[in-house]
């Protein structure tokens, strides 16, 4: 079996794309000096082209628009158990990611502050951030916006496709069930500290 098999990969870029869309926070993943980096950047797409947007006191921002990077969208995983279903399986994780590789170059202030707009615009209904709102003249000062071209990308959505149409359904409802449950579980033992 190879890595990942053809019925888990996604190489269609307009399904790519819906997945980014719906799940816009990726790991952006560095490696600088022979030491990996990591952060947590929401990205929003225009004109198929990534972009973001970083803390300047970040540790990636030194070396972030001479690094190749990796993106890893995160639509969801769960672990399926073998006594969910009624024929002989083994225990496996289902998941929904897409890794965007790349390079990164920075944008000028101007198409930082567009970037913030169009990014709220797309995933914000009920407030409008304007570009003469006050707090953006006071923050761009310490984010700096990037763009990241797209040398390759795959999907990888694993949902038990090799399984049977009412295995691949059932494993689907698992997943969603499965999120839920442990993301509630979560947030009912999250205490509140102001510290």
């Amino acid at each position: 079996m190879s890595y990942l098999p053809n019925h888990f990969t996604v190489k269609d870029w307009a399904n790519v794309k819906s997945f980014i869309k719906l799940f816009p926070l990726a790991t952006l993943i560095t490696s600088f000096e022979n030491e990996i980096f990591t952060s947590h950047i929401p990205f929003s797409i225009d004109d198929d082209k990534l972009t973001g947007h970083l803390n300047k006191d970040n540790p990636q921002f030194q070396h972030l628009h001479t690094s190749k990077v990796e993106l890893v969208f995160h639509g969801g995983d769960a672990y399926i158990s073998p006594a969910a279903f009624p024929t002989d399986e083994l225990p496996t994780f289902n998941y929904a990611k897409v890794h965007v590789k790349g390079k990164a170059s920075y944008t000028d202030e101007s198409l930082l502050i567009k970037s913030l707009v169009n990014m709220t615009d797309k995933l914000d209904e009920d407030f409008k951030l304007e570009y003469t709102h006050p707090k953006i003249e006071i923050l761009k000062h310490f984010i700096q916006g990037f763009e990241v071209s797209i040398e390759s990308f795959h999907g990888r959505f694993k949902m038990s496709q090799d399984k049977s149409k009412p295995h691949f359904d059932k494993a689907k409802t698992l997943l969603k069930d499965s999120q839920k449950q442990r993301l509630d579980y979560f947030l009912d033992s999250l205490e509140y500290d102001a510290g």
